[in-house]
């Protein structure tokens, strides 16, 4: 299975400026993740590979 990764900019609530990383369970889709996620262009897959995980852009 295999689990995809969504990476994105906000502002907290001291005006600083993070990264926000979204890592979504193994059953959902990429079209699922593009619609809960419209605003983040930077996609990952992690491959589940005998306990560890490989990336794949």
């Amino acid at each position: 299975m295999c689990r995809i990764v969504t990476e994105h900019k906000a502002e907290g609530t001291d005006r600083e400026l993070l990264a926000v990383v979204t890592v979504f369970e193994e059953v959902i889709n990429k079209q699922a993740v593009k619609k809960l996620n419209r605003f983040s262009h930077k996609r990952l897959v992690l491959i589940d590979r005998a306990e560890v995980y490989e990336v794949k852009a």
